[in-house]
């Protein structure tokens, strides 16, 4: 079973809801909602002639859309303040609109900020999603935060900003990608390019990895001292010359083909003037990381100990249970990715991120 609702923004997912199309919500508006009086199934909402319509006229067809998204969200919500609670950490409403500020930041980091309202709508609609999950996976990171930040403080060593110098700074590659399971379908795709088939038209088509066969095979620029790459890929991205294909390469269980799109001159900065900024990034990765097995941990115990009253949500849960797991969700780098395209598309501009390790 998943629970799709609380894959994090910050880490990797989406969440499936209700599209919105309100503006995004101020501190002050989310306060509002917060104290707003109960309405009583009576109510009526809405009028048209003579006719009416009720609160509880509402009540069960919403129940049966999106309730259980909503309860999950909510269960794991007061998870996540139990979890604050044991910590002794306070969390406030400035934390949870730091969180959002920093993830939209995050997600949209090459766009100006003028841009960010209308590319949040876009991720919403893209995602299926409604503003208020949003907000609750927000509050759920808030207080998950600052229960990560206190467990990783002073954990980063001088060893580690070296070496992540050496791959924030030094040169880069920028490659595209093909993924087989045997030898035969890179030979395969090889021939078809060889042929004169663009690469990225054949990766969406043959490549068996999803995340990168989604973008034409490409993949995030990397260093030879980029951590998480088999080595061999590394090295022959970077025997390569633009416009090259690669050998077929075999790493971890797989054939691969690569293409090189371009080569990145190393960043002329000394590592004293950068050190810093370094350890910003890689603290921000930790609690991230941490971030992510707390979560887990709280979808564990949702999942085992949750019991359902209601019997529509109680129905909606079991079947839920009984589902095999789902596909892998969308990273946050791959929605970005697919933002970056349509701001092309619609002819937004861009500008360069702001960020000290992007300079």
């Amino acid at each position: 079973m998943t629970f799709k609702p609380f894959t994090s923004f910050v880490s990797a997912g989406v969440i499936v809801g209700v599209v919105a199309s309100a503006p995004l919500l101020s501190a002050s508006r989310a306060a509002a909602a917060e104290v707003a009086p109960a309405v009583s199934n009576d109510t009526v909402i809405a009028r048209m002639d003579d006719i009416s319509v009720t609160m509880g006229d509402l009540q069960q067809p919403l129940l049966e859309s999106y309730g259980l998204n909503v309860l999950l969200n909510v269960v794991q919500l007061q998870l996540a303040k139990q979890v604050a609670a044991n910590a002794k950490v306070t969390v406030t409403q400035a934390d949870v609109e730091r969180e959002r500020k920093t993830t939209l930041d995050r997600m949209f980091r090459d766009a100006p900020a003028a841009d960010h309202d209308a590319l949040f709508e876009q991720f919403l609609q893209q995602q299926r999603s409604s503003r208020s999950e949003f907000d609750i996976v927000m509050a759920v990171n808030a207080n998950l935060r600052k229960v990560a930040e206190p467990m990783l403080a002073g954990k980063i060593s001088d060893e580690n900003l070296k070496q992540a110098f050496g791959t924030m700074y030094g040169e880069k590659v920028q490659v595209r990608h093909i993924q087989g399971s045997n030898l035969q379908e890179i030979q395969d795709a090889r021939a078809r390019i060889e042929r004169g088939e663009k690469f990225e038209d054949v990766a969406r088509q043959v490549s068996r990895n999803p995340r990168s066969a989604a973008l034409g095979g490409l993949l995030p620029e990397f260093s030879m001292g980029t951590p998480d790459l088999p080595d061999s890929l590394k090295e022959a991205a970077f025997a390569l010359k633009p416009g090259e294909l690669s050998d077929p390469i075999e790493a971890k269980g797989a054939y691969h083909l690569l293409k090189l799109e371009q080569r990145i001159p190393p960043k002329v900065f000394k590592f004293d003037d950068v050190k810093e900024s370094i350890r910003e990034e890689l603290q921000e990765r930790a609690v991230q990381e941490t971030v992510k097995q707390l979560r887990a941990q709280i979808v564990q115990q949702a999942r085992e100990r949750l019991k359902i009253e209601q019997p529509e949500l109680k129905r909606q849960f079991d079947k839920m249970v009984e589902k095999k797991p789902e596909a892998p969700v969308k990273t946050v780098e791959g929605v970005r990715e697919q933002l970056r395209r349509e701001r092309e598309r619609r002819g937004l501009t861009t500008t360069p991120s702001t960020k000290p390790t992007d300079q």
